[in-house]
C-alpha cells in the first residue's frame, strides 16, 4: 500500500514498514514485512501511528512515539513474535524524532508534540525498562533524520524552515557535539549507517518545504560530507533502514504534503 510518515527497521532477517499515513491521511496500525523476496502483512500496531521511528536492539524491532490521529504518543512497543509488548512510555511523547540503537540503547532524539518541539533528548535501557532524560538538543526541531556514526547518535536535518544542521550526542562523553553541515537544507530525510560505519541521507523537501530534494549525501569521516548524485525517486516521509546490507527507503511521499507512495528503493 501506499504509505509516508512510516517507521521501518530490520530484525530476524526480515525488513519492517510500520504504521504512517494512507492517502485520506489515516493514522496506520499496519504492519509490513519483506523477507527478501515478497510483502506480507504483519502483526498490526496496538494503534495507528504516523511520524513514529523505530530501531532495533539485540534483534527486536522497537517502535516509539509518534502521532495517533492528531494525539502525540510517549509509547514504546517491542516487536515480540506475532505480537506487540508495550514497554515504559518516553519521559516525553514526540513524533517527527529519530529512535536510534547504540550501546545496547534507544536514543530518542527531536520531535515535536502538537504545541512544540521536544527539546530533551532520552535513553531507555532494555533491560531496566526504564527511560533517562539527557542533555537536550541544541537546537529543537522536527522531521530530523537519525543515524550513528561511531559513539555518536546524530540527528540531521529537520525543521521549521528545513536546516542543514548536524547534532550528534557523544554517549561515551554525555555531550553534544555539532558535526558538519549538509550539502543542502532538509526535512523529512532518511538516514542511516552503513556496513563500513559510513552515513547516509536521502531525499526529503527543500528549505520552503515547498518541493522534494533529491538529495544523497555521504558522510565517511567527520571532515565533511560528499555528494553522491541524486536520490532514484525523490520522496520525503521515510525512514531508512539497513537490511542484507543496503540502505532501503520505503513510501513516503512524492510531493509536499500528502501524496503518499508504495515505492521501494535502496543504497549501499
Amino acid at each position: 500500500m501506499a504509505l509516508e510518515e512510516a517507521a521501518a527497521a530490520a530484525a530476524g532477517g526480515r525488513l519492517y514498514v510500520m504504521g504512517g499515513f494512507d492517502a485520506a491521511g489515516n493514522s496506520l496500525r499496519n504492519v509490513w514485512v519483506f523477507d527478501g523476496s515478497a510483502w506480507s502483512a504483519g502483526p498490526h500496531l496496538p494503534l495507528g501511528l504516523d511520524h513514529t521511528s523505530a530501531a532495533t536492539v539485540d534483534d527486536h524491532v522497537y517502535v516509539a512515539g509518534g502521532h495517533s490521529f492528531g494525539r502525540d504518543s510517549p509509547r514504546l512497543f517491542r516487536l515480540d513474535g506475532s505480537s506487540w509488548t508495550e514497554l515504559s512510555s518516553m519521559r516525553h511523547a514526540r513524533g517527527g524524532h529519530a529512535l536510534l540503537a547504540a550501546a545496547g540503547a534507544l536514543f530518542a532524539i527531536g520531535g515535536n508534540t502538537a504545541s512544540a518541539n521536544v527539546a530533551p533528548a532520552e535513553v531507555y535501557d532494555p533491560q531496566a525498562n526504564t527511560w533517562t532524560d539527557l542533555p537536550s538538543l541544541p537546537a529543537p526541531r522536527n522531521h530530523v533524520s537519525g543515524f550513528v556514526f561511531g559513539a555518536n547518535v546524530c540527528v540531521a536535518g529537520g525543521r521549521s524552515p528545513a536546516t542543514t544542521r548536524v547534532d550528534c550526542f557523544n554517549y561515551q562523553s554525555s555531550s553534544w557535539v555539532r558535526f558538519p553541515d549538509l550539502p543542502r537544507p532538509t526535512s523529512g530525510a532518511g538516514a542511516a549507517t552503513l556496513a563500513d560505519g559510513s552515513a547516509v541521507i536521502l531525499g526529503g523537501e527543500d528549505a520552503q518545504e515547498t518541493s522534494i530534494n533529491d538529495q544523497f549525501a555521504r558522510l565517511l569521516d567527520p571532515g565533511g560530507w560528499i555528494g553522491s548524485g541524486a536520490m532514484l525517486v525523490p520522496r520525503h516521509g521515510f525512514e531508512l533502514a539497513m537490511y542484507q546490507g543496503s540502505a532501503w527507503a520505503c513510501g513516503g511521499g512524492s510531493l509536499p504534503g500528502l501524496h503518499p507512495v508504495a515505492t521501494c528503493t535502496s543504497v549501499s
